[in-house]
């Protein structure tokens, strides 16, 4: 059975920065920021909020892939781990506590009354495409009086489903706040074990002079650029050109949103280009005027063209479409001093070079299979034969750092539109990426030639299970499959189960193609049909076997971790009298099939 829990990362796992921004001499302003204050987080670069605005290591990170009905491109996700991935407490599973905190940079409010109407406003959305918030979880604002004593001025609680993106405006009207080194704070109180309770904010706007309204001549893109490529986000460029009007998807496409009280029109333009060499495959430019209605959105969509490159000279395209609405927000700008037209592009990345992948590269929850000797597996389809060289997966930290786990990662062929015969395995050490949303690449020793339809996935050998991050923005949970026993099923047959917690989405693993395979098989044996047993079981401590074709043994605990491992000499024997009373695994192998057996040790 597949479980899902709200996750979003990597990197290993243990309590690795305060909660609480620490300010140092490094990091102090020699200037505090003047009024007004204004972030829609469009210009933040690598998941960082900018820095002449905020205060740096908070733990927040910036994402546009993360809620559903964001007001413009970008919010700022608070959950239970920092802006690497890496959970705050690993120690104990259900520690709360404050966890992430996005804190302002110093804001000069000398000279600022009471009357002179200071309002703080921004977006505020619950979940979104993360973890759901619990009754003790909560989303806070503060402000710093001058004793340096920071204070609640609003708070919002989990545990109550709201689907919608929120507005708030709250003045500001304590006095002991107006000082020449002022801040306010975002803070979440949450489980700290991982990406657990999400809260997100957008649109912070701090300004005096302002009215008790949402009203902000602005017309901002919003949801991510959909796939150039209809059936994956990512594939192999030698495999894309074999049909790449097939390969192409039928649009691709964005949203905007009108977030004024009055109608607008726009026009838009959109651009298909390589960022490796900066060729431009396709221009469009709509110079038509589209009206919007008042706090509206609208989908803006263009059909991209197939490609063509010679796969002699080009191996790697980074294909960015981007879409430019054309606006008039910087005209009469509601927000004096802000231009307006900053989150009027936004862009999609498509990558056509040597993997395939369902996923838009950040996950929004995990995976993990909780059953021992379960397996997973993901369907890919080929245009023309090809080999696995290697398998990339996003290993999610939560809960527990399994690093040093055994983890097998095998490749399938197909029969009748599900795994057929094992083609590949091969047992890695569990390690997490160096980033969040990372991928570690666990190379074969040797390339699976594949044809037509395969199937790349793991193996659960211990207890804990080992969280594979999924993509719920790309929903393709048609092509996952799982093996609770001895068959394999679609994991679509769970969603109407309801003791299963059933999530769409996309697996993050990609099987990586190219390179050479094993010669050629010219000649087959037959089949042996010798059963592959261990015993006596339970055992005292020496086990015994009788079949010839078990060339290597391995023995595991439960929870994964390897004690014994030998090559099988002429003595078919091996004396686990050293290891304590227990239940372990025993995997037999050769270079051709595996079996793993449990037996239990008892004196």
């Amino acid at each position: 059975m597949l479980l899902s829990f709200a996750a979003q990362a990597q990197l290993i796992g243990f309590p690795v920065s305060p909660s609480h921004p620490v300010t140092s001499a490094k990091n102090a302003r020699v200037q505090a920021v003047s009024l007004p204050f204004f972030d829609d987080f469009s210009l933040a670069t690598n998941g960082v909020p900018t820095p002449s605005l905020w205060l740096p290591g908070g733990g927040t990170y910036v994402t546009n892939t993360n809620t559903i009905n964001q007001p413009s491109v970008n919010v700022v996700t608070f959950d239970g781990a920092n802006a690497a991935g890496r959970p705050y407490n690993l120690v104990n599973q259900n520690a709360q506590g404050n966890s992430d905190t996005l804190t302002s940079q110093p804001i000069n409010l000398t000279g600022i009354t009471a009357s002179d109407s200071i309002y703080l406003s921004f977006y505020w959305e619950l979940r979104g495409l993360g973890e759901f918030p619990d009754a003790d979880d909560s989303l806070r604002v503060q402000f710093l009086d001058d004793k340096g004593v920071w204070k609640t001025i609003w708070k919002k609680a989990g545990g109550v489903p709201n689907p919608n993106v929120n507005y708030v405006q709250l003045p500001i009207r304590n006095v002991s706040y107006f000082h020449a080194n002022a801040q306010f704070r975002f803070q979440a109180f949450a489980r700290q074990s991982g990406q657990f309770d999400a809260w997100h904010i957008d649109y912070v706007y701090l300004d005096k002079n302002r009215r008790l309204n949402r009203y902000i001549q602005d017309v901002a893109v919003s949801l991510p650029v959909s796939s150039f490529l209809k059936r994956y986000s990512a594939m192999p460029l030698k495999q894309y050109m074999v049909r790449p009007a097939a390969e192409t998807a039928d649009s691709v496409s964005t949203r905007i949103n009108n977030l004024h009280n009055v109608f607008n029109s726009t026009a838009f333009a959109y651009s298909l280009k390589d960022a490796l060499t900066g060729k431009t495959f396709q221009t469009i430019l709509r110079d038509n005027s589209v009206f919007i209605d008042q706090f509206s959105s609208q989908n803006k969509s263009v059909k991209p063209v197939p490609i063509s490159v010679d796969t002699n000279v080009t191996q790697r395209l980074t294909l960015v479409n981007r879409f430019q609405i054309l606006t008039t927000d910087d005209r009469n700008p509601s927000i004096p001093g802000i231009d307006l037209r900053r989150n009027d592009s936004i862009s999609g990345i498509t990558v056509l070079a040597d993997y395939y992948a369902y996923d838009d590269g950040t996950a929004e929850y995990a995976v993990y299979m909780n059953r021992t000797l379960g397996r997973t597996a993901v369907r890919y389809f080929l245009n023309k034969p090809d080999v696995v060289s290697g398998v990339r997966m996003n290993i999610v930290p939560i809960l527990k750092d399994l690093t040093g786990q055994s983890i097998t990662v095998q490749v399938w062929s197909n029969k009748d539109g599900r795994p057929g015969t094992l083609l590949q395995q091969k047992s890695f050490n569990v390690q997490y990426a160096a980033a969040r949303n990372g991928f570690i690449e666990f190379p074969f020793d040797y390339g699976v030639a594949v044809r037509d339809t395969f199937y790349v996935g793991w193996l659960q050998i211990g207890q804990d299970g080992i969280a594979v991050g999924l993509d719920r923005n790309t929903q393709r949970q048609d092509q996952i499959f799982v093996n609770l026993g001895q068959e394999w099923v679609p994991y679509t047959s769970f969603q109407n189960d309801p003791n299963l917690a059933y999530f769409q989405g996309s697996l993050q693993i990609r099987p990586v193609m190219g390179g050479k395979a094993l010669p050629p098989i010219t000649s087959v044996e037959p089949e042996k049909t010798t059963v592959w047993e261990v015993f006596p079981n339970p055992s005292a401590g020496v086990i015994h076997w009788t079949s010839d074709e078990i060339s290597r043994i391995d023995v595991f605990h439960l929870n994964g971790a390897l004690v014994r491992q030998q090559a099988v000499l002429s003595n078919k024997t091996l004396d686990l009298s050293e290891l304590p009373n227990g239940l372990y695994l025993i995997r037999l192998s050769n270079e051709e099939k595996t079996v793993v057996k449990k037996i239990l040790l008892q004196r």
